[in-house]
């Protein structure tokens, strides 16, 4: 009652509190409001983070702590705190904590419900995770129009799809004779690192043109900024909520990713401003069936503003290390089980030959290799949960689970892992999506490329990864070639890889060393260039 009767304001009151506020110097009243309205927004987050708590609080925790003992194991064992959430739940919802944030991870039998549910946004769930608000962190920008990004992937580029193979198969062994050369002996190279310069140049060829190819800084850049702006987010995420958006002006990883960014905007802006001076000399029509990025961005615009580099950031991000980390994954896989490689050369040389050239059809004749990369991304999803979303409203699904608004989603334990789905689903079986694809009326439900409630890594629904067609060209063309032209095994007493388990991520690992030679090919597909 107390408390109550103090928070009254009545007429009396009021006019004591305008009476002191008029005697106090102006400075002393501006600087009162200035607290006041810089304050509003930290505390309106504050009672907003209460409220959510509070709904959250009907589910159960599978790791709640947060200290130092409990991010290690975090860390070393996420794979065992989702399955044991999973257990204690009894197959419903529950809360992770991660980075001492929670997040709710719903069972694969949601899956289909939450697939295109548009109150569950996979941009508002990256713009949180990733300081979107902040310079440094352009590439998930609220200034990506997000309909404009996603016009120009999911239809300008499936429009020239077809048109990119060709390019691609062509600089294919150019690019692999910058990065291995050639060799009779057998010789050591790093695995991820010549994955990552092989795609980054061949992506950068679709996506900027010959003239970002062979362009060093931007092929820095490209390769670097995902894995330099993911540590500036670990870094800035360390400090609390309220200090960071004036530690992240000081934190030496957030200082290098805002130079990352002037550099690409020095390159790409030129480049852009070449583009649109070259459309209105044209007519003023933006060309449509073209293989680069700036042109989709310019027919997708329609003329409203749109930030060339920040898309071009958060393309090379969402392409080239998960091309390459799918590959590793792949290639580290056929060395533990190399009885495939003779088999793969054999459809590569089969399927060629049949089309005499590189085409949509030759790529499609691919089936075991399609299977293979397929079995990979099924046994070593590079998350231990996907399909993340972050709720914009209060959801309530049709069995009564309560997701409230803030709150962040993910899908697991994942069902790619699930041994009723796949038997025996931790043995790598090559030949597994190409089995079921034989079977009557299951053509295309296991291709690499299709997504389904039962394999998710690339997404499902709304939010499935636009790119994943061009991806799966760029993948097949980079493995027949890397296959045909070198032999490839591990080094001297390594007959598995390490691959890197950190938390909820999973990568091959950067330092694992991989031998090759060159080799005649089965059949010579392009005469590869000497060096």
């Amino acid at each position: 009652m107390l408390v109550r009767n103090s928070l009254q304001c009545t007429p009396v009151a009021l006019y004591k509190m305008s009476e002191l506020l008029s005697n106090l110097p102006k400075f002393y009243i501006g600087l009162s409001l200035t607290v006041i309205t810089l304050s509003f927004p930290y505390i309106a987050s504050f009672y907003s983070s209460i409220r959510l708590s509070r709904a959250l609080s009907r589910y159960p925790w599978a790791n709640k702590t947060w200290d130092a003992a409990a991010k290690k194991h975090f860390l070393e064992s996420a794979d065992q705190i989702i399955r044991d959430g999973s257990e204690l739940a009894k197959g419903n919802p529950f809360l992770m904590n991660e980075n001492a944030s929670p997040k709710l991870v719903l069972p694969p039998k949601y899956v289909n419900e939450i697939k295109n549910e548009k109150d569950l946004n996979f941009a508002k769930f990256i713009g949180k995770e990733f300081h979107s608000a902040y310079p440094g962190f352009d590439a998930f920008s609220s200034a990506i129009n997000e309909t404009i990004f996603q016009d120009a992937v999911r239809t300008q580029l499936a429009q020239v799809l077809t048109l990119t193979i060709e390019p691609l198969a062509r600089e294919t062994p150019t690019t692999l004779n910058k990065v291995y050369g050639s060799t009779p002996d057998w010789k050591e190279t790093n695995l991820v690192s010549g994955l990552l310069k092989s795609v980054a140049r061949l992506t950068s060829l679709v996506f900027l043109g010959e003239n970002f190819m062979d362009n060093a800084e931007w092929q820095e850049i490209s390769i670097m900024y995902t894995v330099d702006v993911f540590m500036a987010a670990e870094a800035l995420n360390s400090w609390p909520a309220m200090s960071r958006p004036i530690v992240h002006w000081f934190l030496p990883q957030c200082r290098k990713i805002r130079s990352q960014v002037k550099t690409a905007k020095s390159l790409i802006r030129p480049e852009v401003e070449r583009r649109r001076a070259d459309i209105v000399a044209k007519g003023g029509k933006a060309r449509r069936r073209v293989l680069d990025s700036v042109d989709w961005f310019t027919a997708a615009a329609k003329g409203e503003t749109f930030d060339y580099t920040n898309a071009e950031l958060s393309l090379a991000m969402a392409s080239i290390h998960t091309t390459t980390t799918t590959l590793g994954f792949t290639i580290s896989d056929l060395l533990e089980n190399p009885e495939y490689i003779d088999m793969l050369r054999e459809e590569i040389k089969e399927s060629y030959e049949q089309d005499g050239k590189w085409e949509k059809s030759t790529l499609f004749k691919l089936k075991l290799m399609d299977s293979c990369i397929k079995e990979s991304m099924r046994l070593h999803p590079m998350a231990a949960v996907n399909m993340p979303r972050a709720a914009v409203s209060d959801i309530t699904l049709s069995d009564g689970t309560f997701i409230p608004r803030n709150t962040n989603i993910s899908i697991g334990p994942l069902p790619m892992l699930d041994p009723e789905l796949f038997p025996e689903p931790y043995a790598y079986n090559g030949r597994r999506f190409l089995d079921l694809r034989n079977a009557a009326g299951a053509e295309n439900k296991y291709q690499l490329v299709t997504t389904t409630s039962e394999f998710t890594v690339f997404g499902h629904g709304t939010h499935a990864c636009p790119g994943r067609f061009f991806a799966s060209n760029e993948m097949k063309l980079l493995l027949a070639h890397m296959l045909l032209y070198y032999d490839w095994k591990f080094p001297e007493g390594q007959e598995k890889a390490n691959h890197i388990i950190m938390g909820t991520r999973r990568g091959p690992n950067p330092k694992q060393k991989v031998m090759f030679k060159s080799r005649e090919p089965e059949i010579d597909i392009e005469k590869m260039p000497l060096a």
